[in-house]
């Protein structure tokens, strides 16, 4: 395997993982939200559905990145197509 598709092989990798996270952190903050009335949030609830929007948000933006390296490595390896 060369290292382009190492990297690609790895970048699709983290990207998986940071998928799956990304989706139980999201699962547990609808969850959250859906099951509690408002009212009955106190201020240390909401800081940390914040912090667990905050990581979503970080992982959402890393597995984006990941994907955009991973394309443009394939871009470099992709042979010119013919129309």
């Amino acid at each position: 395997m060369n290292n382009n598709a190492e990297r690609v092989h790895s970048l699709l990798s983290q990207a998986t993982t940071l998928l799956d996270e990304s989706h139980a952190l999201s699962y547990a903050l609808v969850m959250m939200l859906a099951n509690t009335p408002r009212q009955k949030l106190s201020s240390e609830e909401i800081d940390a559905l914040c912090q667990l929007a905050y990581e979503l948000l970080n992982k959402i933006t890393k597995t984006h990145d990941n994907l955009q390296e991973t394309r443009q490595l394939l871009e470099t390896e992709a042979p010119p197509t013919a129309l």
